[in-house]
């Protein structure tokens, strides 16, 4: 009888570890030693067994070629990948494994490869199916397993752009949409590591005599030296699936404290603490590994919830460096750049004069203004005019991301009904309310009141005439808002409301 090959060793070894479940004894064994774990889900795209005893084993090419599918025991259930049974199953285990990550190996750097399916090669011709699966649709059903393992692992998302990736018809394993062409990998390899990869099979590669690695199939690769061996990480940080996946962007004195307030009681919403506010309004951020590195680590502890947000009252303006504001970098096009094209963007929006003169206060309070200026000669600083520009900002992150994700809310909808403004901001993200939820509310509490700026406000209260020419300059924006929110804001349009509620009683 002729010896196993070196390829039959690897399905058996596979195939026993499966059944054993022996990644639990590898990280209990190997995991202080790690550095990087890379993680790939193209396995998945078969399903799973569960077996009579409540167990489950992965249906594998391993386990189909090695032979043992045929020997499971009777009573065994197939469970389709891309049904609501496996990723319910598969989204609980992955949990677990994100949770034995970060037991037994706090330190390492765990990579998730996102690399759509290609439905191309670079012959020019499509790529055949795999088991019965296109392409197209594998691409579609493996997006949820995507954001959950990114979540649950706290994983750094390596990405291409699906017009990126091609199969290559004469990869060694033969014609897949997951057998990429050599140029895919090499592009992988330079996000991954910030270096050049190898050329392995295509022009360029070492002549066989000259290679050191086998050129048997790998399945993982894990390094495992020494703390003292180990050299900076390298890895690009990806925001795309691990950082928040939706954003409140503003505006500043607009009820946005209160509305992440109220989101953070729900089950299925996690909101990042003012440590993440404002990453995306500055390049030496979201630019540097330690920079991202903290701001990441503070969507890890979300990761349990599908929906992770961050607030920044300053997202929404768009500075131009005159004499209302500073020049300011362009955190739509951050935001369009390093999120996913889906994130919801959401702004609270407030009677433009209202919100100024609740800045002006806010602004005296924090020392950065004086009694004897008038409201229009603030520091351009500190946005108090130039934030009321609604049309302009709007225009700018709609023109940036796209109108669909920006989402509009009205400050006065916090006053005249709470559970009604609470009940809209959900239904953008898409998540049901429940009586737990409503009972965990603070509706009727303010954040962020104080009450040394009423006292302030009502001895040296904002002019009358300051009053109604912030609301001529302002006429413009309040008009386009109600066009945007398709009703009537009488209570922003008409001046003597205006000043009625911005003079003290």
């Amino acid at each position: 009888m002729a010896p196993p090959t070196l390829e039959s060793r690897f399905q058996q070894r596979m195939v026993t570890g499966d059944f054993s479940s022996s990644l639990r004894s590898l990280l209990s064994t190997h995991g202080s030693a790690t550095d990087l774990v890379l993680v790939d889900l193209t396995d998945e795209r078969l399903g799973a067994y569960l077996l009579p005893d409540g167990s489950m084993v992965t249906r594998s090419v391993e386990l189909i070629e090695s032979g043992a599918e045929q020997y499971l025991p009777q009573g065994s259930q197939h469970i389709a990948f891309g049904t609501q049974q496996h990723f319910e199953y598969w989204s609980t285990a992955m949990n677990y494994i994100g949770e034995r990550f970060q037991h037994y190996m706090p330190q390492a750097t765990v990579v998730l490869l996102d690399l759509a399916w290609a439905e191309w090669s670079e012959s020019g011709t499509q790529t055949p199916d795999s088991f019965g699966v296109k392409a197209a649709d594998a691409n579609s059903i493996f997006r949820p397993y995507i954001q959950v393992a990114a979540q649950a692992l706290g994983a750094h998302v390596v990405s291409l752009d699906p017009a990126e990736v091609m199969s290559g018809p004469h990869h060694p394993w033969g014609d897949a949409p997951f057998h990429y062409a050599e140029k895919v990998y090499l592009e992988t390899v330079r996000r991954l590591t910030g270096t050049e990869g190898r050329v392995v099979w295509g022009p360029g590669a070492l002549p066989s005599s000259q290679k050191t690695a086998t050129s048997t199939p790998t399945r993982a690769v894990v390094s495992e030296r020494s703390p003292e061996e180990r050299p900076a990480s390298s890895v690009p940080l990806d925001l795309r699936h691990s950082g928040p996946n939706f954003l409140i962007a503003g505006t500043h004195r607009g009820g946005t404290a209160w509305l992440g307030k109220q989101l953070s009681y729900h089950p299925e919403i996690f909101m990042a603490s003012s440590k993440a506010s404002g990453f995306f309004s500055s390049s030496k951020k979201y630019t540097s590994e330690d920079e991202t590195t903290k701001y990441l680590k503070e969507f890890q502890k979300g990761r349990d919830h599908r929906l992770r947000g961050e607030r920044s009252v300053l997202y929404f303006w768009q500075g131009l460096a005159n004499h209302y504001s500073p020049k300011r970098e362009d955190a739509a096009a951050a935001v369009r750049d390093h999120l996913d094209p889906q994130t919801p963007v959401i702004l609270s929006l407030r009677d433009p004069v209202s919100r100024a003169v609740s800045a002006y206060w806010h602004n005296m309070i924090s020392g950065n203004l004086d009694l004897r200026g008038s409201i229009f000669r603030a520091p351009a600083s500190t946005g108090i005019i130039d934030l009321g520009f609604y049309q302009r900002h709007y225009e700018h992150w709609a023109n940036t991301v796209g109108p669909e994700r920006v989402h509009v809310l009205v400050y006065d909808d916090i006053i005249d009904d709470p559970a009604g403004y609470v009940r809209q901001a959900l239904s953008i993200l898409g998540v049901a309310d429940t009586q737990e939820f409503w009972n965990k509310t603070t509706l009727n509490r303010r954040e962020n009141r104080s009450t040394a700026a009423d006292q302030l406000r009502k001895k040296n209260p904002v002019s009358a005439q300051e009053l109604s020419l912030l609301h001529e300059l302002y006429k413009s924006d309040i008009s386009f808002i109600e066009h945007i929110v398709g009703r009537r804001l009488d209570a922003w349009s008409d001046l003597k409301s205006v000043v009625s509620r911005n003079m003290p009683s």
